[in-house]
Formats: C-alpha cells, sequence, structure tokens
C-alpha cells in the first residue's frame, strides 16, 4: 500500500479503473450476463472503493464515478479522431509537469500575494524563488511592488510556463524558468515560496534544509512539513484552509 501512495494521484486513478474493468471481464467470462447500465454501474463503483482503498481524496471519486459514463457517452459520438490527440496534447502542455511530481495546479489568491509582500525582508537586492510557479502571479505581483529585488519562478509544463513567462515579461526582475524544481539550487535564494500538495512536502523540506542558507526563509502555501511547527501561520483568502506557513531556517 505505501508503494501505491507514491504514485501521482492520476496514475492511481487510472490503476483503479483498470483493476475495476478487469474484474467485469472476470465476472463476464463466467458467463453472466447484465444489461449495460448496470455494467457501467458496476464499473464507477469499483473504481471509487479501489480509488478510496488506494488513498485518493474525495474529489476523485466523483470523477472516477463519473468516467465511466462519460467514456461511454463519447464512446458512440461522432468525434473525429484527431479531437482526442488534441485534447491529450493540450492537457500534457498543461498539466504534464505535475503528472510525475504528483502536484496538481493550484492558484494562490490575490490575497495571497499580498500577505506574501509583508513575508518579505525589508531590505534591496532579495532574490525570491516560486517552486511551482503555475501561471507566475506571485511572481508578477511581488516583482511589481518589489523592483529593488529578483524574483525567479520554476515551471515545468511547457504551456503553463509560457503564459507566466509572457506575464511577467514586463517586470525586468522577474524571471520565469521551464524546468523541475528538484533541479533547482535554492543556495541563492532568501525565500522560496511553494504551493504545491502534500505528496512532496518532506523531500521539499528536506531540500530546502539542505541548500537554502542560514537565516533564509521557506514559506508554504496551505501545506504542512510533516513534524514541523511553523514559526508563523498567516491565514489567506482562497480555497479553505488557506494559510502561509512561514518556516526560518
Amino acid at each position: 500500500m505505501s508503494l501505491l501512495r507514491r504514485l501521482p494521484p492520476v496514475l492511481r486513478a487510472l490503476l483503479a479503473q483498470t483493476l475495476a474493468f478487469a474484474v467485469l471481464v472476470a465476472l463476464a467470462r463466467t458467463g453472466l450476463r447484465l444489461p449495460g447500465l448496470v455494467w457501467l454501474l458496476l464499473q464507477a463503483v469499483l473504481a471509487v472503493f479501489l480509488s478510496r482503498w488506494m488513498d485518493l481524496s474525495p474529489r476523485w471519486a466523483f470523477m472516477q464515478a463519473a468516467l465511466p459514463f462519460l467514456v461511454r457517452a463519447l464512446w458512440s459520438a461522432p468525434i473525429p479522431a484527431w479531437i482526442y490527440l488534441a485534447l491529450f496534447l493540450g492537457l500534457a502542455l498543461v498539466f504534464g509537469g505535475g503528472l510525475l511530481s504528483r502536484v496538481p495546479l493550484y492558484h494562490a489568491s490575490e490575497d495571497a500575494w499580498e500577505k506574501l509582500e509583508g513575508l518579505l525582508p525589508d531590505r534591496s537586492g532579495l532574490c525570491f524563488v516560486d517552486l511551482g510557479c503555475g501561471f507566475g502571479g506571485p511572481v508578477a505581483h511581488l516583482a511589481r511592488v518589489r523592483p529593488d529585488s529578483t524574483f525567479i519562478g520554476v515551471e515545468a509544463s511547457p504551456f503553463t510556463w509560457l503564459v507566466a513567462w509572457l506575464r511577467c515579461l514586463p517586470q525586468r526582475n522577474a524571471h520565469i524558468r521551464l524546468g523541475s524544481l528538484w533541479r533547482t539550487d535554492l543556495a541563492g535564494f532568501d525565500v522560496a515560496y511553494a504551493f504545491l500538495s502534500p505528496v512532496p512536502m518532506p523531500a521539499l523540506w528536506a531540500k530546502a534544509r539542505r541548500e537554502l542558507k542560514p537565516g533564509s526563509r521557506f514559506i508554504s502555501h496551505s501545506f504542512d512539513v510533516p513534524g514541523e511547527t511553523p514559526h508563523r501561520v498567516v491565514p489567506v483568502k482562497g480555497r479553505e484552509g488557506a494559510r502561509l506557513l512561514v518556516f526560518e531556517l
């Protein structure tokens, strides 16, 4: 079970659907005959059960239940094959970087951007990095209000990176890099900020402890660092429980 939990949620979801389908195939081979709608319901119920067993969050249960019916509806629809390819490529460009890193695309609220301003050290020449910067909102905002400092965003998904890069072009002190946050050396930064997911937080905290210099600051949006107590917690508007957790190194 621990091995399954290391898989990205999307892979666990696909595995749940595959196992559910395998069970139905085994039942069909015994000679069991059921109406098509009943088979779809069984697929949905089994996929939801397996998803919860694999420790997927409740929001995945709804998607898992809906997927068999969606596939059945699309199966008979007169949709050209290239549409599916285009959708797949589009999803890969937007979300591909988070697939293996198990980091969904989250958006921090503008209130979080403004609260981040007050968490930056009050000195010029500051160097800030947003690890997994998405569409670049925090980087663009902070670069605007703090022209005396440098703000870097790191994003692994190509389309998302492009949007962030274009968004930050007007700010000469903002730079968006295409690449993995895990390959980003944190040694030169005064503040590292991340809005990721619970899964990578232990490894990211170990990386921050290892690479950030003494006196630096690590800020996690909403997600705890297991076994660590933040030096400061700042509530922000947005999803339920949204907050900035500040750790001093």
